[in-house]
């Protein structure tokens, strides 16, 4: 029991989008930002490398550049 509930632990840490790498980020929206004046609330779409799978980030930040750095920085 012990050593498959690890083994699912391990599954799940490797699969988890959070470690994932990502070379193509693409802003999707571009908002105001309700709560922190002077930035936008961006949705951020990248490819992760490995699997060519899809995540969709919300962040918020000053500009496109800092957009997608948090983005990647959060492991897509």
């Amino acid at each position: 029991m012990k050593h498959s509930l690890l083994a699912a632990f391990a599954a799940f840490v490797s699969a988890s989008p959070a470690l994932a790498i990502c070379s193509s980020c693409n802003i999707q929206t571009k908002t105001p930002s309700a709560t922190e004046p002077g930035k936008f609330d961006y949705r951020v779409s990248c490819i992760i490398d490995e699997s060519g799978d899809e995540v969709n980030a919300v962040v918020t930040a000053a500009n496109d550049e800092e957009a997608i750095e948090l983005t990647k920085r959060k492991g897509c």
